[in-house]
C-alpha cells in the first residue's frame, strides 16, 4: 500500500486529525492535506508525521505499507489501563 493510503487509512481508524498532526509535527495542515490526498513530500517530513503518531498508529501504519494486496492487516489491541 501508498504511503498516502495507508496515512488516510490510518487516520481514519484512530480518529486522528491533520491539523493536530500538523501541530505536533511542525508541518503545515496543507502539507498534511497533501500527503493524505496522494501528493508526494520530502522524506523529512515523512518521518515528522511518523514520528507525531502515536505509537500504535504508526505501528498500524507502517504494517499497512507492508502488506501486500489482499492481506489482512489487524488493529494493534491496546493496552488496557
Amino acid at each position: 500500500m501508498k504511503f498516502s493510503e495507508a496515512f488516510r487509512e490510518t487516520l481514519f481508524r484512530f480518529n486522528l486529525k491533520g491539523a493536530d498532526l500538523a501541530d505536533k509535527s511542525g508541518l503545515t495542515p496543507t502539507q498534511i492535506s497533501k500527503f493524505r490526498n496522494g501528493d508526494n513530500l520530502r522524506i523529512d517530513s515523512v518521518e515528522r508525521i511518523l514520528g507525531a503518531l502515536p505509537d500504535e498508529a504508526r505501528q498500524y501504519m507502517l504494517l499497512l505499507v507492508l502488506q501486500q494486496d489482499g492481506d489482512h492487516v489487524p488493529l494493534p489491541s491496546r493496552n488496557e489501563e
